[in-house]
């Protein structure tokens, strides 16, 4: 059966992406590139031969010449000689038919300028071939790299309501941006190489077999052995070094954590004792570095032997096949093997590194695809019907709920009243976001239920739900757009004097009205900055424009200036007319304007009652109120936040 990893690979390389237009162009872009390896090779030989064979004199006629007063005569026949030469061994009879029809294959000087012209087109079209190729396999790869993207995006909207901690938006995060390119990059090299080497290995051993077939695979067997012991040793070299330097980090951390000990090392006259460790550690940092240099460099030098080792075997071989008295092989031949002879030895270190590129694909891509199979945690029930806006109450009954293998609510009973302020608070500011998830419907309990008017949310359509259950948060970044696309995002239901009122409504159309083209600013990124209190304000605009009668609302951790806090009290005050408000709250002055506070402790519901009424009843909450918001505790998060 495929592994995990070797399915997710099959998911993102499919059959029907070599039968695309860009697997075809691919395909095609190589083959041609192939095909004009092999006429380069063909015009290379002649090419050589039209300098060899053209230029060869008996040594004979050239002493019997000058003894003779005569002058030496180099015969001056062009690519005719070829046929005359090698027509009874090769494919060069072809050549006959063509040197008759044009007369500048029949003299050296232009058949040379002719081959060379042939040569240099050759090696342009071989270039334009592979960039092509290259071209296709970056299209191809820059399309799934977009539709992963796609996915990633439109599988984080539906998992990241959800989201407690923020660690589901980091892992996303990080497959949108760094995995995703580096699949796209690893892709591109992966294909074009893969593809070219099924193609271009097996046309040069066509070649160098097509010339002369044992003295091919005789060139062959030193050529593989070099080749395996090569990579052999290189990875071995770098296989010690790494262990090396693991034995060196030691020494070097062990030097660092000393750099700590400096008041104990004064303060009990220990220099000397220090002084003594620390030359100590640091000669044995040196030598793991320098062993770790040794090693690598013997497993290099080996490899390096190896190589001129095989490369000397192979010209030998050549230069005695060359010089063979029974049957000779033309020096260009030779010439030609050894080129097909190199381009084989690279090519086929191309796919070993492209065997390493798919080891990459498939870490990255079982990462994405585990990702994208994740089941989200909140569904609509089949049948689901329409939700009516909370007119009686809001009612937890026996709700658990569990995140990451740890249970955070066990067993919360509460109701809430509509139209009444509720403050929900806790030691662990987890505890509280979770019971505040559970009315929209971000995440879902494990046991128990929720219930608005006595009816299970659970059975109601999110839409319904959401509309009337909005969660302002205090940490909600910007859109990147104008401050009226963040307000009205994107429904035409709101006009642009809505979304004025609204913002009047939280006293933020004072500030927004300030900005450079008002609401037609751009915000976000790549427009106008706003601060996290600004961006809270624009927040509970957002919300108040949608008229919900739930409304969560998480307060921002940052230290807000007094003219802000006045406006955002104000606003709460306009915001409690006709709806239910439930506080996540950071401000002491928010607490005590809700009618009610819920101390969540252990997750079950510890305490109940107004904000005086519990620091008197509760031992627990005065110690909460006292962690929260004692004259320290205000003064630490004031200078945090710069305020």
């Amino acid at each position: 059966m495929q592994s995990n990893q070797e399915l997710a690979l099959a998911r993102l390389i499919p059959r029907r992406s070599w039968t695309d237009s860009n697997g075809l162009g691919l395909i095609l872009w190589t083959a041609l590139y192939c095909l004009g390896v092999v006429v380069a090779l063909i015009v290379l030989t002649l090419w050589c031969d039209v300098l060899i064979v053209n230029t060869q004199v008996s040594p004979q006629h050239v002493v019997e010449s000058v003894q003779a007063g005569g002058e030496v005569v180099i015969e001056d026949q062009g690519l005719l000689r070829q046929v005359e030469r090698f027509g009874h061994l090769t494919a060069w009879s072809w050549l006959d038919n063509l040197c008759e029809q044009f007369s500048s294959l029949r003299t050296n000087r232009s058949a040379l300028v002719l081959l060379t012209v042939l040569l240099v087109v050759l090696c342009v079209f071989l270039m334009f071939a592979r960039g092509r190729a290259r071209a296709h396999s970056m299209e191809a790869a820059r399309q799934v790299a977009t539709w992963l993207r796609t996915s990633i995006h439109r599988q984080t909207l539906r998992l990241g309501p959800s989201d407690l901690t923020g660690q589901r938006y980091q892992a996303a995060f990080r497959l949108f941006t760094s995995d995703v390119d580096d699949i796209r990059d690893s892709l591109t090299t992966y294909r074009r190489r893969v593809v070219r080497g099924w193609m271009l290995i097996p046309t040069l051993m066509l070649v160098m077999f097509s010339i002369d077939w044992r003295l091919a695979l005789q060139c062959l067997l030193p050529t593989a052995f070099c080749w395996i012991v090569y990579r052999f040793e290189r990875k071995r070299g770098a296989a010690q070094r790494q262990l090396a330097e693991a034995h060196a980090e030691t020494e070097s951390r062990f030097l660092a954590d000393g750099l700590k000990q400096t008041r104990l090392v004064r303060g009990y006259h220990m220099e000397t004792f220090e002084q003594s460790l620390f030359e100590s550690h640091l000669g044995r940092l040196s030598t793991e570095s320098r062993t770790g240099d040794r090693l690598e460099s013997g497993a290099l030098r080996l490899a390096r032997f190896v190589v001129v080792a095989s490369i000397g075997i192979v010209f030998l071989l050549i230069s005695m096949r060359v010089l063979s008295v029974s049957n000779p092989l033309p020096l260009s031949s030779g010439i030609v093997l050894a080129v097909a002879l190199a381009m084989l030895y690279r090519e086929a270190s191309a796919v070993e590194e492209a065997v390493s590129e798919r080891q990459q694909l498939h870490v990255k891509a079982d990462q994405i695809y585990r990702y994208l199979d994740e089941i989200p945690e909140v569904g609509q029930a089949v049948g689901a019907k329409f939700i009516q806006p909370v007119a009686k109450s809001i009612i937890y009954e026996a709700v658990h709920y569990s995140h990451q293998g740890h249970e955070i609510l066990r067993g919360v009973d509460l109701r809430i009243e509509s139209g009444t302020q509720v403050a929900i608070v806790s030691m662990d500011p987890l505890v509280p976001r979770a019971a505040a998830y559970l009315l929209p419907r971000f995440i879902e309990p494990s046991k128990g239920r929720v219930l608005f008017d006595g009816e299970d949310i659970a059975w109601g359509t999110l839409e319904s739900l959401r509309a009337e259950t909005l969660y302002v948060g205090g940490d909600d970044p910007v859109l990147t757009g104008t401050v009226l696309e963040n307000l009205i995002c994107g429904d035409n239901r709101y006009t642009m004097q809505d979304a004025i009122e609204a913002a009047k409504t939280v006293h933020a159309n004072k500030f927004l009205s300030g900005l450079p083209l008002g609401y037609e600013t751009v915000l976000g990124e790549h427009g106008e900055t706003v601060a996290t209190g600004e961006k809270f304000q624009i927040g509970l605009a957002r919300a108040v424009l949608r008229d919900p009668a739930v409304l969560i609302i998480q307060e921002p951790d940052e230290i807000l200036g007094e003219d802000l806090r006045a406006a955002i009290d104000d606003a709460y005050q306009r915001l409690s007319k006709g709806r239910t408000l439930i506080f996540l709250p950071t401000r002491l002055s928010t607490i005590r304007r809700a009618d009610k506070v819920v101390l969540l402790h252990e997750g079950r519901v510890e305490a109940f009652g107004s904000h005086n009424d519990l620091r008197k009843a509760s031992e627990l909450y005065r110690h909460w109120d006292y962690i929260n918001f004692n004259a320290y505790s205000r003064e630490s998060r004031r200078l945090h936040s710069g305020g």
